[in-house]
C-alpha cells in the first residue's frame, strides 16, 4: 500500500513511532488535513496548538498569558489549567504526515496500514 513503509518508519523519532502506533496513519492524516486548519482558524489570540494531550483532546497554549486551552466538541476552545506532560506534539504528527506522504492517500485507504505493519514488522512491546 505505502511504498517503502519500513524505510519511512525508520526515519521516525521514538516519539513519532509512538504516535504512529497509537493513532495510526488515518487519524494522523485527519488531524493534519482536516482538524488543524479548522481549529487553528479560531485559536484564542496569542495561542498556538501544542498537540494532543493525554485525555485525547487537542491542546493549545498561550505562553505569554500562561494559559492552556482544549478544543471541545469540535466547536470551541475552553480554558483549562496548564497541562504540559504527555503531549503528542503537533509537529510530530505533521512530520509523520510528510514522511509517509499522506496527502496522496484517501482516509479510507489508511485505516489499517499502521496496525498491519506493526503486526508484521515490529516485535510486540517495542514500538
Amino acid at each position: 500500500m505505502i511504498p517503502e513503509i519500513q524505510k519511512k518508519y525508520d526515519q521516525l523519532s521514538q516519539a513519532q513511532k509512538e504516535i504512529f502506533a497509537g493513532y495510526g496513519l488515518r487519524q494522523i492524516k485527519h488531524f493534519v488535513e482536516i482538524s488543524l486548519p479548522k481549529i487553528e482558524a479560531v485559536l484564542p489570540e496569542g495561542a498556538y496548538v501544542q498537540g494532543i494531550n493525554a485525555e485525547g483532546k487537542v491542546q493549545a497554549i498561550n505562553p505569554k498569558k500562561n494559559k492552556t486551552y482544549i478544543w471541545i466538541s469540535d466547536l470551541q476552545w475552553q480554558e483549562r489549567p496548564i497541562h504540559t506532560e504527555n503531549i503528542d506534539l503537533k509537529e510530530d504528527a505533521i512530520e509523520i504526515w510528510k514522511i509517509f506522504e499522506l496527502a496522496q492517500y484517501e482516509l479510507i485507504d489508511l485505516s489499517h496500514v499502521h496496525r498491519d505493519f506493526l503486526n508484521l514488522h515490529i516485535p510486540q512491546g517495542s514500538a
